[in-house]
């Protein structure tokens, strides 16, 4: 007899998993405010059917969406802790901080950056001789490497007559934190006369390269600048680690991820803000105490970035706070955030980076004693 064919299994997409989470998440809600009057909106539950519930809502102003995460997010306790076995964690925190000071250590990182040089239209000189629009350090560099020429949003390099330019391609500085070090392979780099700067794929970057100099371009809305950077920068020598607290397992915190409809206002190091949509934010207790933290970027992400300040920044922390990953929610709506994987952004260890900061409700009223300190240098 043949070999019985078996159906194929049945994978669940994301935005399957993120249809039943809120489905479980508002079954929950729906269960609270069976249970409880809603003193704001002047009226009590009328029923069982969540639809009855969903037009008096409506008749009352209150929008259903964000009426329910508030509601359930008052009437909710902590969730069930998503458990871990200690040794993993502890593994697990101690190679995440030692990947990170490989990656700082290694060429291309943060600590090489020595220029942020904004171009306008137009030529744009660069070489080490102090008459070019962007000086690069003397003994490293041609006197003239050559100029950049941005028309628009076109922005070219053309090299100086006999001098020295290799072009290859770029993604230290886009890597995730905790990827470890990186070095690059340079041999098989072309020479080239004159090309176009910019985008090489997703996180990828053309880079040009001269001596122990390179750049690439980076773009900032409608503006570009060449973020500059020096292998054999002094900062590398003042590097000597990252000082950490401990690892504590009471820093890896199970939340609730909360859907709820905002947009929120990120500010950066730059004085300037954009905005971004937050499809959720995260609830969680430390010590008996509720806190919440806004989530931005897509809701059907896999994995979501979280900026957010406490109270040792400025202090022992860097002041303008400290940034996190953390996985999409499990189907019963629950996040693993653990603040030992807390990490410094770029403008600790460079005054050449462009880092958003926290937002307005992402700065929390207690002391996160856990994850990466700043830098004293």
């Amino acid at each position: 007899m043949g070999r019985a064919m078996r159906a194929p299994r049945r994978t669940r997409s994301r935005r399957y998993v993120a249809v039943q989470r809120d489905r479980s998440w508002a079954t929950k809600a729906w269960e609270c405010l069976t249970r409880a009057a809603i003193p704001d909106a002047g009226f009590r539950v009328p029923g069982s059917r969540g639809g009855e519930w969903a037009r008096h809502a409506s008749a009352a102003g209150m929008s259903v969406v964000p009426a329910l995460a508030l509601i359930a997010s008052a009437c909710t306790n902590p969730p069930e802790p998503v458990p871990v076995d200690p040794r993993v964690h502890e593994a697990t925190v101690a190679g995440f901080h030692a990947a990170r000071e490989d990656e700082l250590d290694a060429p291309d990182s943060w600590l090489s950056l020595i220029a942020l040089h904004w171009l306008p239209e137009g030529e744009t000189t660069l070489g080490s001789d102090e008459t070019n629009d962007l000086v690069l350090p003397e003994g490293k560099a041609a006197p003239r490497v050559g100029r950049i020429v941005r028309t628009g949003d076109e922005v070219r390099f053309v090299a100086e007559p006999g001098v020295v330019v290799t072009s290859g391609i770029d993604s230290t500085l886009s890597l995730p934190a905790g990827t470890g070090a990186i070095h690059p392979d340079v041999s098989g780099d072309p020479h080239i006369t004159d090309e176009a700067l910019g985008s090489a794929g997703s996180g990828k970057s053309i880079v040009h390269r001269h001596g122990s100099i390179n750049w690439i371009l980076v773009g900032r809305g409608d503006e570009y600048a060449l973020r500059v950077r020096d292998n054999e920068s002094p900062n590398y020598a003042g590097f000597d680690g990252i000082d950490r607290y401990p690892t504590s397992p009471d820093w890896r915190i199970t939340a609730r991820w909360v859907p709820h409809e905002k947009t929120v206002l990120v500010p950066n190091v730059l004085g300037t803000s954009s905005e971004s949509e937050s499809p959720a934010h995260l609830e969680f207790w430390v010590d008996g105490e509720r806190h919440t933290l806004d989530v931005t970027g897509s809701p059907d992400a896999d994995r979501f970035m979280m900026v957010f300040a406490d109270r040792t920044s400025g202090s022992s922390t860097y002041g303008g706070g400290r940034y996190v990953w953390f996985d999409a929610p499990d189907e019963e709506g629950r996040v693993v955030l653990d603040f030992n994987l807390a990490y410094n952004p770029p403008c600790v260890w460079t005054g050449y980076a462009t880092c958003p900061l926290p937002t307005r409700d992402n700065r929390l009223a207690v002391a996160v004693e856990a994850g990466e300190k700043d830098w004293v240098h």
